[in-house]
């Protein structure tokens, strides 16, 4: 492994934390428009999208040429604006669900490991 590649994974490991920036952003348009950007890239993704206008507006540009062309061809009446709003809404909730599953999760397996430490604890005094 060169050097340089371990620069850049822990330039990559510093920024998980960092908020999303423009770049990052328009690099993952694609990927929010296909229903592929999950986790904490998502939330990022949606906390930028409300704070940068620039963006916010790419996306809307993207997402207006990307539907609207396929819509044109098919006839179809539509209104994208509103589709986007509730395309961000239900990503919104989709991951909020995702949040709540993951804690329920977590908690799980932490009371199970604490069943099994009492457990042990159990047959070791009984011993």
């Amino acid at each position: 492994m060169k050097a340089s590649d371990t620069g850049k994974k822990v330039r990559i490991r510093s920024r998980r934390n960092a908020p999303m920036d423009c770049k990052e952003f328009l690099h993952f348009i694609p990927n929010w428009l296909d229903g592929r950007l999950d986790g904490k890239r998502g939330v990022k993704f949606l906390e930028h999208m409300a704070t940068c206008k620039d963006c916010n507006e790419e996306l809307h540009i993207q997402y207006l040429v990307r539907e609207g062309t396929a819509r044109l061809e098919n006839g179809d009446n539509f209104n994208l604006d509103r589709e986007l709003s509730d395309k961000v809404a239900q990503y919104k909730k989709r991951l909020h669900r995702k949040h709540i599953e993951n804690v329920i999760i977590y908690w799980m397996e932490a009371i199970a490991a604490i069943a099994i430490v009492f457990i042990l604890v159990l047959v070791f005094v009984k011993m």
